[in-house]
């Protein structure tokens, strides 16, 4: 089993920034490399209701039939 380090104070300021800015823990996992596990853990209730998540879905589903 590997250990991995906690997130630089800068990562997680990009991290914040994001999910202020209304990425999912998803979104500003690939951008940052951060675990969601590691997301929820330094800011919990900054994710995506079920019911958003819902709704993003809906609208790219959409957007991609179209493409």
């Amino acid at each position: 089993m590997t250990l991995k380090r906690p997130p630089s104070p800068e990562l997680l300021e990009r991290a914040a920034q994001l999910l202020a800015d209304g990425a999912s823990q998803r979104e500003t996992t690939r951008t940052t490399g951060i675990a969601r596990e590691t997301l929820r853990k330094h800011f919990p209730g900054n994710g995506w209701s079920y019911v958003e998540g819902g709704r993003f879905r809906a609208l790219t589903r959409n957007e991609r039939n179209v493409a």
